[in-house]
């Protein structure tokens, strides 16, 4: 499986090869699985799409925003969050896939 990071700070966005995640979020039959994770400031959070077809992650929550870019099946992508409080998530294919993460210290 092919794995990259974004990891979101002052500088924008980076990408780098992928370690351990703190969660783990499926991607599956126009759902998010959980649809709700708390996480730490700074912790990665993986993105698997379990699904048949492709996905593209995104968040446009001010200080955290995000977008991963198509995920084909099967593929896993990483976010790095710093932005304390809660971010939204949605898909950009399926607009009624909705995630709430919250980052705490």
């Amino acid at each position: 499986m092919l794995s990259a990071t974004v990891f979101l700070g002052m500088s924008g966005a980076i990408i780098a090869m992928a370690a351990d995640p703190a969660a783990t979020i499926s991607q599956k039959g126009r759902n998010f699985t959980p649809a709700a994770v708390t996480v730490k400031k700074g912790d990665m959070v993986r993105f698997v799409n379990d699904d048949f077809y492709g996905h593209n992650v995104y968040s446009e929550t001010e200080g955290a925003s995000f977008d991963i870019g198509l995920q084909p099946p099967g593929e896993e992508r990483d976010v790095v969050l710093e932005k304390l409080g809660i971010v939204d998530i949605r898909c950009r294919i399926h607009p009624r896939m909705r995630l709430k993460i919250t980052v705490t210290e």
